[in-house]
């Protein structure tokens, strides 16, 4: 009975690690999509101000 007591309190310490693990890297995650949002938006802005933002190559360019 006592192993499986020191099993069950290590898998718990193991799933507390991990859950607190995955919160910090879903945190980055979000803030790094909100960077990339943001610097798209930018992108997009400065492209529209400056024309239509495609060269030459871009309008001949196979998709």
């Amino acid at each position: 009975m006592y192993w499986f007591l020191l099993f069950v309190a290590v898998v718990a310490v193991w799933l507390l690690v991990l859950a607190l693990l995955a919160k910090k890297l879903w945190g980055q995650a979000k803030a790094l999509t909100r960077e990339l949002v943001a610097a798209q938006s930018k992108l997009d802005a400065a492209q529209s101000s400056s024309g239509s933002g495609q060269t030459r190559e871009e309008v001949h360019a196979p998709a």
